[in-house]
């Protein structure tokens, strides 16, 4: 009888910690979001400005800033695309200008900011979203999703490399790693085999394809690239 209690308190324990497992903020979006997709939606990352990029995907857009990139000033933020996410990779050696570009943004607006650069902005300015390593923010517009997940460079490193997106639903996904840091592709495969693609430094683009690196980088341009989610 003992060993019975035992058994069904560990069973208790262990269905609590899996309840707390999940992603540190979700954010829900209303307006029209892309319908179910079953393995042929299509999204789409372009070069906006140096420094500026922008996924699109299924009715959910989000911003990618770098921000030690020219378009990461107060001057230029004012011409940034409208988007449901704004994404601020961190920052290196540059001309980082902290949090001022982002007051140029409408009252709430959802931006992600590592989290040692998490000061507070003025009152009516954007809504910050603080992360650390494996940290993840959930991003639901209708039927869209999208997992924002911070990730790690060098094996034990404590500090954000890059995030890695992924977009889509439980039958299929596109997964695209975005870092402002130079990389080869045999390396982020290595280190993210579940990756399909990667923007990183240049603005280049690497194929990962899972683990399967191929091709030479391209560069990403305004034409921009259009990806397909993938069945999983």
């Amino acid at each position: 009888m003992r060993a019975v209690i035992v058994v069904i308190l560990l069973a208790l324990v262990c269905r609590w910690g899996v309840a707390q497992i999940g992603p540190k903020y979700v954010i829900e979006l209303r307006g029209p979001g892309g319908a179910a997709t079953a393995g042929m939606a299509q999204g789409r990352v372009q070069l906006v400005a140096h420094g500026l990029a922008l996924v699109r995907f299924q009715g959910l857009s989000l911003l990618v800033v770098d921000a030690d990139g020219e378009a990461y000033s107060e001057d230029a933020a004012r011409a940034w695309p409208e988007a449901d996410l704004l994404l601020v990779l961190p920052a290196s050696a540059g001309h980082y200008a902290g949090f001022a570009p982002l007051q140029a943004l409408r009252n709430g607006a959802p931006v992600i900011v590592g989290e040692v650069d998490a000061a507070p902005v003025s009152a009516g300015g954007p809504q910050l979203y603080p992360m650390q390593v494996w940290n993840a923010l959930d991003l639901r517009k209708q039927n869209t999703r999208l997992r924002v997940t911070a990730m790690a460079g060098a094996a034990g490193a404590a500090a954000i490399a890059g995030y890695m997106l992924e977009m889509g639903n439980s039958r299929s996904s596109y997964r695209l790693y975005v870092s402002a840091a130079e990389a080869a592709a045999a390396e982020l495969a290595q280190r993210m085999p579940g990756a399909d693609l990667a923007l990183v430094a240049g603005p280049s683009l690497l194929q990962l394809n899972r683990g399967a690196p191929s091709g030479a980088p391209a560069a990403l341009t305004a034409a921009g690239y259009t990806f397909t989610a993938i069945k999983r």
